[in-house]
């Protein structure tokens, strides 16, 4: 999403709405710089929640300990979504995309909630670990402590076409990590 503003010739110009300032210039010649632009932020907090094309965008924060599901809207090139979680989920935590040809490829760091303010080494074990979604996946359920449903995890999700998201995040869980999504 982009906020609309004029320069100095009344021309339209787009300025990112996730700019917490932008220049503007003509040339080498500066015409003016938009600041105190902020991203909106929404809490979930009841167990459903269906995402359409005017929440692209946002940063969605999960509060409902019980579990959530989101569906997304059909993949198209250039949505976005950031979800962070706010309360450890007890309950079950997925992101469905509309439909299974909406798949999903990139990928998320898993890490033991107790290695929190600490270094551990990539090969450190099975208490930090990079999991990536099979060609055919279009979900992410965190079913399990193992599977990240803790405070600070945070996912995006970015159409790269009209049937592709990119996820990319770091997410929290607890014991023997294990992979995410189906």
């Amino acid at each position: 999403m982009v906020s609309m503003t004029t320069d100095l010739n009344n021309r339209f110009l787009q300025v990112p709405q996730y700019a917490s300032s932008y220049d503007l210039t003509a040339g080498n010649a500066p015409l003016m710089t938009v600041s105190g632009l902020r991203r909106s932020v929404e809490a979930i907090t009841d167990s459903t929640k269906t995402l359409v094309a005017a929440d692209s965008g946002k940063i969605f924060t999960l509060d409902r300990a019980g579990g959530i599901t989101i569906t997304l809207p059909a993949a198209a090139a250039g949505y976005f979504f950031d979800f962070v979680v706010t309360t450890t989920f007890t309950g079950t935590w997925t992101i469905n995309a509309a439909s299974a040809s909406d798949v999903l490829q990139g990928g998320c760091w898993i890490v033991d909630k107790d290695n929190v303010d600490s270094h551990v080494a990539v090969n450190a074990g099975a208490t930090i670990g990079f999991s990536t979604p099979a060609a055919a996946d279009h979900q992410f359920v965190a079913d399990g402590d193992t599977k990240g449903r803790f405070l600070g995890s945070r996912l995006t999700y970015l159409a790269a076409s009209d049937s592709k998201w990119i996820v990319d995040g770091v997410i929290f869980g607890d014991g023997t990590l294990a992979l995410p999504f189906t």
